[in-house]
């Protein structure tokens, strides 16, 4: 297949294809007219998906199952998730892209702005989803009271992941303040013979990972009191850099935390070594659960509320859009028979969100149960494209009840306690063009302060020095005019 070079997605789908897909797309009147017409069923549906359920696990079957319930036709194009950014530029500038994908954070808002998705406002209006899906969700994917599209399901956050059986043999309590967080780690490294790892993370960036060290503070743009701010800039950063680098210093933090990828640090969890980890909530409490027994039988894993000082947050929903050269007539097609039958609260959403009976769950009783996977019996079926438990909208079928785990229910519930909501990065001309170098200085900056090779001040005074030079001021200006 195709490759193509970095950095060139956004330049493909927003400048290469922006006068083909403006060229033919929908007005306000004639989406309104659509919405409020009689819908006829199309033939087929295109979709084009890089996560979720995998093609050995049933995807063929999942769609001619969509077929005969719906009559449609359902082509599924399954991308690798790596290229999935890259693929789906390449279907706008060959001009076959398909009827339905997602986007996510700025790159949805750069291709709203450009005028490439269609504005699914008037349909949602006159749609049950107005209703069913939670305000605060529409809100999370509004661009300047528009919508451009459906979430796909309601966001999800990390939460931190405590070996609890350490905390017992300690005779310690899960920790409420970030000294109580620290003793606990100390703890940990002092008193654990099979500890190696009290602290691990995939990398500095990417703050959802470190919420007890970043705290109030964020390496990258936030929004204040109704304005965008570079957070990395920001006073609270040094605070929290001094967390981060006297942690570091003394071993309570994974000492090869820069170079982390999700997949080392989940493997260092599951070799029993390590005392925290903070990862997501609901499903992948089960699997760090069930993975790490192997290996520390006697282990037994809980979630964490987050610490008085800080918070946990849900990431911005990925969103279902329809591109903008379809007719009005086929978006109103593809929004019935698409986005509003996965959120049906029957069939079409038990399909998207389970998969097909007795291949992926059976009926027991009047509750669902997921069933082993093809190419793995030891492990669920939990979700097919949609996890359930994050579902938008809720089921109105009473017999597909689903059990869950304790640590389950547990992490959803620590998540629930006290997180913000993160909203979608505007879009900015300056921003596509320095994101990379100013992604590379802010990873370096927090590489080198938090393993001592630059002091803190230093630090900042470096980042705040070269940002200023690539334009951040410009950035900042375009993201506050929207």
């Amino acid at each position: 297949m195709m490759k193509i070079k970095k950095g060139m997605a956004v330049a493909v789908s927003v400048s290469g294809i922006v006068a083909m897909m403006t060229s033919c797309g929908t007005k306000k009147d004639e989406a309104s007219s659509a919405a409020s017409a009689e819908v006829q069923k199309p033939a087929e549906i295109t979709w084009m998906i890089h996560d979720g359920m995998k093609k050995e696990n049933g995807t063929d079957d999942w769609a001619k199952e969509f077929e005969r319930l719906t009559g449609i036709k359902m082509n599924l194009n399954i991308v690798s998730n790596n290229e999935y950014a890259q693929l789906l530029d390449l279907a706008f500038a060959s001009g076959e892209v398909a009827d339905v994908f997602d986007l996510s954070g700025d790159r949805f808002a750069a291709f709203v702005k450009q005028g490439a998705v269609t504005d699914l406002t008037d349909y949602i209006a006159k749609s049950e989803l107005s209703k069913t899906v939670d305000k605060q969700i529409w809100d999370s994917i509004a661009i300047n009271g528009r919508y451009y599209g459906i979430p796909k399901e309601r966001p999800n956050g990390t939460v931190s992941y405590v070996r609890q059986d350490w905390l017992d043999r300690l005779g310690l309590k899960q920790p409420t303040t970030y000294n109580e967080f620290i003793e606990m780690l100390r703890a940990f490294r002092d008193k654990i013979p099979e500890c190696k790892v009290p602290f691990t993370a995939p990398g500095l960036f990417e703050d959802q990972y470190l919420r007890e060290f970043y705290q109030d503070a964020k390496p990258d743009f936030v929004k204040k009191d109704g304005k965008w701010i570079d957070g990395m800039s920001a006073d609270n950063m040094t605070a929290a850099l001094h967390r981060l680098q006297d942690a570091y210093k003394e071993g309570l933090i994974d000492m090869e935390v820069v170079t982390n990828k999700t997949s080392t640090c989940r493997d260092e969890w599951y070799s029993g070594t390590v005392g925290v980890f903070t990862y997501w909530a609901g499903m992948w409490g089960d699997t760090l659960t069930k993975r790490l027994q192997p290996n520390a039988p006697d282990s037994k894993v809980e979630s964490m509320k987050i610490i008085n000082e800080s918070y946990y947050y849900r990431v911005t929903p990925s969103v279902w859009c329809i591109p903008s050269n379809r007719t009005p007539a086929q978006v109103a097609q593809i929004f019935k028979y698409f986005m509003e039958y996965k959120n049906d609260g029957g069939e079409g959403q038990v399909l998207f969100q389970s998969g097909v009976e007795n291949q992926h769950w059976k009926q027991v009783g009047d509750h669902l149960q997921p069933l082993p996977l093809s190419t793995n019996p030891k492990e669920l079926q939990l979700k097919a494209f949609v996890d359930p438990v994050l579902s938008v909208t809720p089921l109105k079928v009473t017999d597909k009840k689903m059990d869950h785990s304790y640590i389950f229910n547990k992490s959803i519930e620590d998540l629930n306690h006290k997180y913000v909501q993160l909203p979608i990065l505007p879009t900015s001309r300056k921003y596509v063009k320095i994101s990379s170098d100013l992604k590379l200085l802010r990873q370096e900056v927090l590489a080198k302060v938090v393993m001592g090779v630059m002091s803190v001040e230093d630090g900042m005074n470096k980042y705040r020095t070269e940002a200023n030079a690539l334009g951040i001021d410009e950035v900042l200006s375009e993201f506050n005019a929207q």
